[in-house]
């Protein structure tokens, strides 16, 4: 019985307060894949290397530092490197990907105290800007950027209770936050 009203709750339509500010995206494999080895990767004798033991001994006692005659780690393999080489490839492919304003930003005001820390996320021109952010005052609100808009070198984000208005200029971002019907100079910077 009590499964039944579970399930009865769950499909049940539930009136919400306010509109949700993001929509729930659908779980889509990311545009840059993690580093995937192909089929033969470590199995491939490298030039030069055909002789060496690729097995090390196995420690099976204290080893102490007098031991050690040049390095305290072997040096990485042609396995190692090639993975360590597609990781930073992949990364690099993906951070292409993404506009400008990806990143972390502060807040400053025009004496250069911080205001606040803002996360955005830019993926592009075809996709909207999100992002948090955190006050650094003594109310420490945090919360979601509820609404952004780019374009043209201007930006726009309404927070829960402020709005935030920026333009580009050849020294960064400047605007003016308004706060509780308050507004003050602004500018964001990395």
């Amino acid at each position: 019985m009590s499964l039944f009203l579970l399930i009865s709750l769950a499909l049940s339509p539930v009136a919400q307060d306010r509109a949700v500010p993001y929509t729930a995206e659908v779980y889509a494999p990311p545009p840059v894949r993690p580093f995937e080895p192909p089929s033969n990767f470590g199995r491939v004798t490298a030039e030069g290397d055909g002789s060496a033991d690729p097995a090390r001994r196995p420690i099976v006692a204290p080893v102490v530092v007098e031991a050690y005659s040049r390095s305290y780690e072997h040096a990485p393999s042609t396995a190692d490197n090639a993975y360590d080489r597609g990781v930073d490839n992949a990364e690099a492919a993906m951070d292409a990907r993404m506009g400008p304003l990806d990143g972390l930003w502060t807040l400053r005001d025009t004496d250069g105290r911080l205001v606040m820390q803002l996360a955005l996320m830019d993926r592009g021109s075809e996709r909207p800007l999100e992002g948090a952010y955190r006050k650094v005052d003594a109310t420490g609100g945090l919360g979601p950027i509820e609404a952004a808009t780019h374009e043209a070198g201007r930006l726009s984000l309404t927070l829960t209770d402020a709005r935030l208005d920026l333009t580009q200029t050849p020294e960064g971002w400047v605007g003016t936050l308004v706060e509780d019907s308050r507004s003050r100079n602004v500018a964001l910077v990395r």
